[in-house]
């Protein structure tokens, strides 16, 4: 008996095809090199992966990590292998924590401080690829929270909850430095690329502090005003004046070396803003690595954001690498294991727009425009202050307010006061007619004349 064909039967069929072939057909769509460049595992799936590293040894790359609870893995023939020989085991056979710093070189130097509380701390030592060495017990009742290396591999810093440490002979012995006063718990230190010396330091209370003497003294170079964790500091190994601050959901920038800061966080999402990535082969290029949000981009100095998760989703991203060898492999440590993206695209400059070379922004004057002057007004070489409440100065009726007039002293001036027995500092000479003076104050002189005593000028 057959079945008469129906038109409810055929549309039936024709719905059933298509969404049978709707995910191929969806497949062929999108373009292959979106496919090829967008976020792919790598390995060390379902684990927490709190640091990635990308190293050079020779003309090699070196993939690194640490995992939460596991220690040191290493990407050795596609496939990943543990590198904690050396290192003690807790409960469960578990690793407490692990704050690393990798140096490049042949052969690499690894610095890595383990531990929760102050009874199971550690510093360890190896030349990659090796077993570790213990260095050091602990440092008082301090845990490291952060390590950093000056391009002298002997010359190490870390920062505890408490104080700043510095070795100068590769971790064997360590002297503490003096903490920012007033400073909260360090939570991330690096070395400026361009600048042996300069230390720049984040702490939990949103502040960041540099030294320009290797971590003898620090200057505040900025403090938020609502409390937030500095989770990661990136300087531009290209532009030195040019760094970058993430804390709490946001990013900011200075582009004078610290002096000023600016909050730069246009498109990004509610996520904290963990780990900042700045690409050295594409001017102002910036990544962000976002808990929950994924990984986020931006072309133009952090000034505006988008999304960069393709492949990845909203992913957990705590740390950020880029291959220093062919410079295109982007690596992302996450809660779900490591990914890589190609970045062979972005540097073709397929699709992006490349912004206009950084300039740096002239600070603002640090006093207010001065008016018009008159460029041959000057005083005579005396001053003196009339004791009458009334007393007026007689000038010129063409000429300008006394205020707004070149100053041009002798070397001997002196005040001679009558009403008020207060010595006064001679002003300093202005260099042109038009520059804004700048006034050295002595024990109690002001450059404002005060409303009783107006000085008296003789006329041209």
């Amino acid at each position: 008996m057959q079945v008469p064909i129906t038109r409810a039967r055929v549309i039936q069929a024709l719905v059933a095809c298509l969404v049978f072939f709707a995910p191929l057909l969806l497949v062929l769509a999108v373009p292959a090199d979106s496919l090829a460049n967008a976020w792919r595992p790598i390995g060390m799936e379902s684990s927490k992966v709190e640091a990635v590293y990308a190293l050079r040894s020779g003309e090699e790359s070196r993939y690194l990590c640490v995992a939460s609870g596991q220690g040191v893995w290493h990407f050795v023939n596609g496939r990943w292998h543990a590198l904690n020989d050396g290192l003690p085991t807790g409960a469960w056979g578990q690793l407490p924590q692990v704050r690393m710093a990798a140096q490049e070189g042949q052969p690499m130097r690894l610095y890595l401080a383990l531990g929760e509380r102050a009874d199971s701390a550690g510093f360890y030592a190896q030349k990659y690829p090796g077993s570790w060495t213990f260095l050091r017990a602990d440092f008082g009742k301090d845990i490291v929270r952060a390590i950093a290396f000056e391009p002298d591999p002997a010359l190490l810093y870390a920062a505890t909850a408490e104080n700043v440490y510095r070795s100068a002979d590769g971790g064997l012995t360590w002297q503490r430095l003096d903490s920012p006063p007033a400073a909260g718990a360090p939570s991330a230190l690096v070395v400026h690329p361009r600048r042996p010396g300069e230390l720049w330091l984040g702490t939990s209370r949103g502040e960041v502090y540099i030294s320009r003497d290797r971590g003898q003294t620090w200057a505040l170079s900025l403090r938020l005003s609502l409390e937030r964790v500095v989770s990661s500091i990136a300087i531009d190994p290209v532009e030195p004046d040019m760094a970058y601050m993430a804390a709490g959901a946001s990013v900011y920038a200075t582009t004078d070396g610290g002096q000023t800061w600016n909050r730069r966080s246009v498109g990004l999402g509610t996520g904290f803003a963990v780990a900042l990535l700045v690409d050295p082969a594409r001017r102002g290029t910036v990544f962000l690595g976002a808990n929950p949000d994924g990984v986020y981009w931006s072309t133009d100095y952090a000034r505006t954001w988008q999304p960069f998760r393709e492949g990845m989703g909203r992913l957990a991203v705590n740390g950020l690498a880029l291959d220093p060898v062919d410079n295109e492999t982007l690596l992302a440590g996450t809660d779900n294991g490591v990914w890589a993206r190609s970045l062979s695209w972005l540097r073709s400059g397929a699709g992006v727009t490349v912004p206009p070379p950084y300039t740096p922004t002239p600070l603002p004057p640090t006093e207010s425009p001065t008016p018009t002057r008159s460029p041959t007004r000057t005083f005579t070489p005396t001053r003196t202050h009339l004791p009458s409440p009334t007393a007026t100065a007689t000038v010129r009726p063409t000429a300008t307010q006394a205020q707004a007039e070149t100053v041009a002293p002798s070397p001997t001036r002196t005040f001679s006061p009558t009403a008020t027995p207060t010595e006064a500092a001679p002003e300093p000479t202005r260099p042109a007619p038009t520059s804004t003076p700048t006034f050295t104050p002595g024990p109690t002189f002001t450059a404002t004349p005060a409303p009783t005593a107006t000085p008296t000028l003789p006329p041209r």
